[in-house]
C-alpha cells in the first residue's frame, strides 16, 4: 500500500480531508429505508451485532447461549434483502450493524436500508466504511438521548451524515483487497489457536490490525498499490 499524495479538503472536522477523487454524498442520497413488513412471519429470524455483522439468530443461539426471541408472533418483522443494510439504531454508535448475506427479518427496532444504485455502488464497502472509529464517533453524536444505554440513531440524523464514496472500480477493489487480508488474518488466527488453545476474537493485537487495516483503507488514508503488487 502506499500513502495517497493528492488529497482534498473538506468541510467537517471529523474527516479533515480525502483523496482528490473521491466524494463525500449524503446518506440519505445514498441509501432508502425499507420498511416491508412480513405478512407469515415464516422468514428465517436474523440478528445484528457489532462483531458478526448479521447472520441467522440460530448462529447466535448455538455460540453465545442466546435464546431465539420473546415475541409470540414474527408477523410484522421487518423483511431483510441480501445486499441490505441492517442496523440496531439503539447501538449505531458501537457498530451493531451490517450488511446483510441473507434473505430474512429482524426486530421492527431495527433499521433496514438499501442502496439506491447498485450498479455504482458496492454495499460491501459501506460495511466496512460504516464500522469504522470515525463513523461510530459520529453515529454517536447523532443519536439521541442522554446516556449511551438510551442512545437511538434515528433515520433522519443518519441520513444526514456524508459518506465517502470512491469510484465504483475502487470500491471493488477495497472490498477484494479488505476481503483477501482480512481472511488471512483470521486463518492465522485459527491455527494459532490450534497450538496456544481458544483466545478471545474480539481483543487483541490482530483485531487491533485489522482495525486499522480497515481504517485506512475505506477512509483514503492509505491506497492499494497495484503496479508494484505490495499490497
Amino acid at each position: 500500500m502506499e500513502v495517497l499524495e493528492k488529497m482534498k479538503k473538506t468541510k467537517y472536522s471529523w474527516i479533515t480531508s480525502i483523496p482528490e477523487n473521491w466524494d463525500l454524498i449524503r446518506i440519505k442520497y445514498l441509501y432508502n429505508e425499507i420498511v416491508d413488513l412480513s405478512q407469515s412471519g415464516d422468514e428465517e429470524l436474523l440478528s445484528v451485532s457489532n462483531y458478526t455483522g448479521v447472520r441467522p439468530k440460530t448462529e447466535s443461539i448455538s455460540e453465545e447461549g442466546d435464546n431465539l426471541t420473546n415475541a409470540a408472533s414474527l408477523v410484522g418483522y421487518k423483511l431483510v434483502k441480501k445486499g441490505d443494510l441492517v442496523i440496531n439504531i439503539m447501538l449505531a454508535w458501537n457498530a451493531s450493524l451490517g450488511v446483510s448475506d441473507f434473505d430474512g427479518i429482524v426486530s421492527p427496532a431495527y433499521c433496514v436500508y438499501r442502496l439506491k444504485d447498485l450498479e455504482n455502488n458496492n454495499p460491501r464497502f459501506f460495511n466496512y466504511l460504516f464500522k469504522t472509529e470515525k463513523y461510530k464517533a459520529v453515529f454517536k453524536r447523532n443519536s439521541t438521548g442522554i446516556i449511551d444505554s438510551r442512545l437511538r440513531l434515528y433515520t433522519d440524523k443518519f441520513f444526514s451524515i456524508p459518506a465517502i464514496v470512491p469510484s465504483i472500480e475502487e470500491q471493488n477493489d477495497i472490498v477484494a483487497y479488505l476481503e483477501q487480508k482480512l481472511s488471512a488474518i483470521d486463518e492465522l488466527i485459527s491455527r494459532n489457536e490450534i497450538i496456544f488453545g481458544k483466545s478471545d476474537r474480539k481483543t487483541g493485537l490482530l483485531q487491533d490490525y485489522k482495525k486499522s487495516l480497515i481504517e485506512e483503507t475505506v477512509l483514503g488514508i492509505m491506497s492499494i498499490n497495484k503496479k508494484t503488487g505490495n499490497n
